[in-house]
């Protein structure tokens, strides 16, 4: 197989065990490795053998493999973008809900990949429209698009519409567009619902709304939003994900179902709920 790889710059403790994993890997397989983990593992003195430096996925990758935390994975999303090749997340940091096993694990679930004994789920992802967005940003998230306060003690007000009606004026904090993959994430700490991450949905949940009447809102997944932000400053934050934009009173901001999605590979018979158990100690 063909796999392409990021990952992480914060690996000093698994520097050995990476190392080793990626020889015994290129026996096998065809590698290329993104530049931000190749100079880094090469910086410690790590040597990538026959592994290619690019920051291209090769045209003929079967495998994305994310080795990190949460952040990497979606970074590494970004990073195979419209192509849809399947990701492997390996998780390397802290909490992990989008990374299907630890480094000891990774090389059995290559393997299962190879032999075709895995999931691989489709996540979609939201599409955000905005004259805040640079040009050459990308305008998707995977988890979250949430309008926030930018250094203002004051609540905002984010005047929100869903398919082209209006829904409400949310007085809070911020409002949260949330995917179901994203629902475990900030939709979670801000005490929106969770949702199982292939549902066709989307979430809409305000931040520390101040009234009791504006509670979380699941919408259908072919909805369409169009939200703008106002309130006593001046500036505000938009977030996709863990990219973040200064927005002006008035900003406009259309979020909808992305034309492609994410293929999430996940180990048979490891499903949300044991990840729910894992990760959140769910009913324990």
């Amino acid at each position: 197989m063909v796999i392409a790889i990021y990952g992480s710059r914060s690996q000093d403790v698994y520097i050995r065990e990476l190392g080793a994993f990626l020889r015994g890997l290129g026996r096998r397989h065809t590698l290329s490795v993104h530049p931000k983990l190749g100079w880094y593992l090469q910086e410690h003195g790590v040597s990538l053998h026959n592994a290619g430096i690019s920051d291209r996925i090769p045209r003929d990758a079967d495998l994305v493999m994310s080795i990190g935390g949460d952040g990497t994975y979606l970074r590494a999303a970004r990073w195979v973008g419209e192509r849809e090749v399947p990701i492997l997340g390996v998780n390397t940091g802290h909490l992990g809900f989008l990374a299907s096993c630890r480094l000891p694990e990774a090389k059995d679930m290559v393997d299962s990949f190879e032999r075709g004994d895995v999931v691989i789920e489709r996540r979609m992802l939201l599409h955000v429209e905005s004259a805040a967005l640079p040009e050459d940003e990308w305008p998707y998230a995977l988890n979250e698009v949430a309008l926030q306060k930018e250094d203002t003690a004051s609540m905002i007000t984010v005047s929100a519409c869903i398919n082209g009606e209006p829904l409400a004026n949310y007085r809070a904090d911020g409002l949260i567009v949330s995917t179901p993959t994203g629902s475990t994430a900030y939709n979670l700490a801000a005490g929106g619902p969770v949702v199982e991450p292939t549902i066709d949905c989307m979430v809409i949940t305000p931040v520390a709304p101040h009234t009791l009447t504006l509670r979380p809102l699941v919408a259908g997944g072919d909805s369409e939003l169009m939200l703008s932000v106002g309130g006593r400053a001046r500036d505000y934050r938009l977030s996709l994900d863990s990219r973040s934009f200064v927005v002006g009173r008035g900003t406009e901001v259309r979020v909808r179902r992305g034309h492609f999605g994410v293929r999430l590979v996940r180990r048979r018979g490891k499903g949300f709920a044991a990840v729910l158990s894992e990760k959140l100690l769910w009913g324990n």
